[in-house]
């Protein structure tokens, strides 16, 4: 299935893909980690690194985990604020910090948020012990999505799919754990990010079984961008032995359904397909 692969020779050939929308559903915006140091970070330098690949918009939220998430989610935000079409944001949250989870929802509200990034495991918090139930609240009316970077288990997420079914659930990093309720429930979706560590053959299998798993109108791509570089997201879905209408629904095709019935107000330009 990868011979005729319009996508697989852009990535061969070190092209852009511009025939059909990618879109990025998991990626950071910062100028660094609590790791490292990030060059080329500002958001003007994000879309021109964007369009060395083709991406065409980016659903982002900040680097740190562990220090106070407020500075982070404000450069996010002005972000958003420069490019519009291109980048959109989620407001992350800090899980030691109830008291001020509500505060934040509402400052991301006025802001254009697209909804919340939860990442407990980062945080020192056991995420099992956690009642996210007033957030999901808070956004239940406002098309949001939420991507955590670990839901902890299939029973609690689709505890929160069945109790808030107007809230877009993302599963935030490749995995095939979920497979019953991302299929089973239309809130919940699957995201590719960092699929390349999930086994020793650079994610390319690993995509693959996702596919075969899952309904892959269900599958979200994301890179983990510019903690991670795009070309270790899109490499995997390019080089898969899956069909061509499937990468490229994994790429964009999905995501912009979703950002469509989601009404996020993004005009996608029109392919030659």
């Amino acid at each position: 299935m990868t011979s005729n692969s319009e996508i697989l020779n852009c990535v061969r050939e070190g092209k852009p893909i511009t025939h059909i929308p990618v879109i990025d559903m998991h990626t950071h915006l910062a100028c660094s980690s609590e790791y490292y140091y990030i060059p080329y970070h500002t958001p003007a330098e994000m879309v021109r690194y964007m369009d060395r690949y083709g991406i065409d918009h980016i659903l982002t939220f900040g680097m740190t985990v562990t220090s106070d998430v407020s500075a982070g989610n404000e450069y996010q935000y002005a972000a958003h604020h420069q490019f519009p079409q291109r980048i959109s944001t989620l407001t992350k949250l800090h899980a030691a910090f109830p008291e001020d989870w509500i505060d934040l929802l509402e400052d991301g509200n006025r802001n254009g948020t697209r909804g919340i990034k939860l990442i407990s495991q980062y945080q020192g918090v056991d995420e099992t012990r956690i009642d996210w139930s007033d957030v999901f609240e808070y956004a239940r009316d406002k098309n949001w999505i939420v991507l955590h970077h670990s839901w902890a288990g299939v029973e609690r997420l689709e505890r929160w799919a069945k109790e808030f079914p107007e809230v877009t659930f993302i599963i935030g990093h490749a995995a095939i754990e979920y497979k019953d309720i991302v299929n089973k429930y239309d809130n919940v979706f699957q995201c590719t990010c960092a699929a390349f560590i999930r086994n020793g053959q650079g994610g390319r299998i690993f995509i693959e079984q996702m596919v075969n798993d899952m309904d892959v109108e269900k599958i979200l791509h994301g890179s983990d961008a510019l903690d991670l570089d795009f070309g270790t997201s899109i490499g995997p879905i390019a080089y898969a032995n899956i069909s061509e209408d499937a990468k490229e629904k994994i790429l964009g095709l999905n995501a912009v359904k979703l950002i469509k019935k989601l009404n996020w107000n993004i005009d996608f330009k029109e392919y030659n397909r």
